[in-house]
């Protein structure tokens, strides 16, 4: 495959593998990659397989590092089910795209150009012209002429014509057995950014994040592991000064009948913050994969293995801690101008804070004043105005305290439903119970704590009907505490993520609208972004994507006070 020789040099290298089978092949690239001193900063490798893979973590042969991986990949497959899957490994520079389902629609799904390819022999001339929209010009690819069994393939005579009238040249001087291979290399031209998505990858540079709460850190932290120089800007004088300084929180996937976009997203997102927890944060005392269980409105219980409680602030400060992020507080931006293809930053004082090439804004209800307030250098399409329009400040309340007096039959685990509490959280006062949070949106009513508080007693008790006492009455006697603060809730209640059109250029990015479910989106959106914005490939599938994009069409609903 002309690896490592090929990536020498490159900031980032990208392998799909249409025939992901046991893994085995990914690992073993994955051992070449972690022992070439000249490798790629980043390695993206997208394998599409028909069923979930079984990877045999015995193999006797690899060493042990190669045998680490094989487990840590096992231990990320269990309980996956059709569809696209982002799992991060090697300290997250490798980021390996599973896709789950049939090849064809896996492929159709994907918005990317691959450096190598590694295919099984495809059927017709379709599927070949599939695998050609999937290639960058100069891509080797590795072709196994055998098909998997249960598929057919064209005929071992019809390959190489359909290949060559695709685009691909076919090594002359060698030919494995059973295999082709060469390179993507058609004769006419290939159009510039021709992924669905129509983004051509830029270049790591300086960028300014607006924001720094959970969704402006994730992106920031997702920015510098590609090699950008980020500085994150934030009107508080500390990281996670608004919503997501939430004391403690859970990630709990959403759930529904006919397992809509919400549902998937908040599925996939809430299994990628728990690769960073694992890999960043303390479990036991920064979070727990303690798992959730759901208390519905038609009485049932639904168990959620793959769920956590966690302290949304702990996880900022390691995002931010990352190499190639500067944190700036008490900075307020007022004001955006595009000068000389660079954006320039301007404070409330009207004073210049730094050109950047790159600028997002994750300061959820703050963007639309931004944007509005940069002049006519930030003019904005209608829908878009639109969307900041409809964009609502929801503010919540969670209660919190320690225990007056031993408590049992307690359960062990966080309970979410029409309220949630979480039992157990360690903090410098001793164990916190935690219980909320409201929903409010009406500013004057969430102003007052004591009756939020007193709401979320009584949803406590709602939720909790313990045997022999009250449990919201029996928390409220020893020490409690509230903590309020406002989320950002969109039109549809998901989030807003991808550039911004303006009259003066482009290099503006939105990730915006993470609502009551910031735990469950922000690591997923981060990962969209630099996506879309570096044409790596995406962390779902292109149709879902169209759900979050900033320029999506705007469905008119009533707003629904719940999360």
């Amino acid at each position: 495959m002309d690896l490592p020789d090929a990536w020498a040099g490159r900031d980032a290298w990208t392998v799909l593998d249409t025939h992901f089978q046991d893994g085995q092949r990914f690992l073993n690239l994955c051992r070449t990659w972690q022992r070439d001193v000249r490798r790629p900063r980043l390695l993206h490798y997208v394998g599409i397989a028909s069923v979930v893979p079984q990877v045999d973590v015995h193999d006797s042969a690899p060493d042990d590092e190669r045998r680490s991986l094989a487990r840590e990949l096992a231990d990320q497959l269990r309980d996956r089910e059709a569809g696209f899957h982002r799992i991060l490994l090697n300290h997250a520079q490798v980021s390996l795209t599973l896709c789950i389902g049939d090849a064809q629609v896996m492929l159709g799904e994907q918005a990317f150009q691959a450096d190598t390819l590694l295919c099984a022999a495809p059927a017709d001339k379709w599927a070949v012209q599939l695998l050609a929209r999937r290639c960058k010009r100069g891509a080797r690819f590795w072709m196994d002429t055998m098909p998997p069994r249960g598929t057919t393939a064209a005929t071992d005579t019809q390959l190489p014509g359909l290949l060559q009238a695709t685009g691909f040249e076919l090594d002359s001087a060698v030919r494995p057995a059973n295999a082709l291979c060469g390179t993507f290399n058609p004769r006419w031209n290939i159009p510039t950014g021709r992924t669905p998505s129509h983004h051509v990858a830029h270049s790591p540079g300086r960028c300014a994040v607006i924001g720094a709460g959970i969704a402006g850190t994730s992106v920031a932290h997702a920015l510098a592991m590609r090699g950008w120089q980020v500085t994150v800007f934030d009107q508080e004088a500390r990281p996670a000064g608004g919503a997501s300084g939430l004391p403690a929180g859970l990630a709990v996937p959403h759930v529904s009948a006919d397992d809509n976009p919400r549902s998937r997203l908040s599925r996939n997102g809430t299994r990628l913050l728990l690769q960073h927890a694992d890999r960043l944060l303390v479990r036991g005392q920064d979070w727990e994969p303690s798992g959730v269980l759901e208390k519905r409105a038609d009485g049932n219980a639904l168990w959620h293995p793959l769920a956590c409680w966690i302290k949304p602030a702990e996880l900022v400060q390691a995002w931010l801690a990352s190499t190639g992020i500067a944190f700036v507080g008490n900075t307020q931006i007022a004001a955006l101008q595009r000068t000389d293809e660079l954006w320039t930053l301007h404070d409330l004082q009207g004073q210049d804070v730094g050109r950047y090439a790159l600028v997002v804004l994750a300061n959820a209800m703050g963007c639309a004043a931004l944007l509005n307030g940069s002049g006519p250098g930030v003019q904005l399409k209608p829908d878009l105005q639109d969307k900041l329009k409809a964009l609502q400040a929801v503010h919540g309340t969670l209660s919190h305290g320690t225990y007056a007096e031993a408590l049992e039959g307690l359960p062990q685990t966080p309970v979410n439903g029409n309220g949630c509490f979480i039992p157990h959280v360690p903090s410098a006062r001793g164990v916190q119970w935690f219980a909320g949070s409201t929903f409010e949106p009406d500013a004057m009513a969430a102003s007052d704590l004591r009756t939020q508080h007193t709401a979320n007693m009584e949803r406590l008790s709602q939720l909790l009907p313990l045997q022999g006492f009250n449990l919201g009455e029996t928390l409220d006697r020893g020490p409690v505490a509230q903590w309020s603060a406002t989320r950002c809730v969109t039109h549809d209640r998901l989030p807003l993520v991808g550039p911004v059109e303006t009259a003066s250029g482009s290099g503006l990015w939105l990730c915006v609208g993470m609502g009551a479910r910031g735990l469950s989106f922000s690591a997923l959106c981060a990962e969209l972004l630099v996506a879309r914005l570096g044409a790596e490939p995406l962390p779902m599938e292109f149709s879902l994507s169209g759900g979050l994009d900033v320029n999506r069409l705007r469905r008119l609903r009533p707003f629904a006070a719940d999360p």
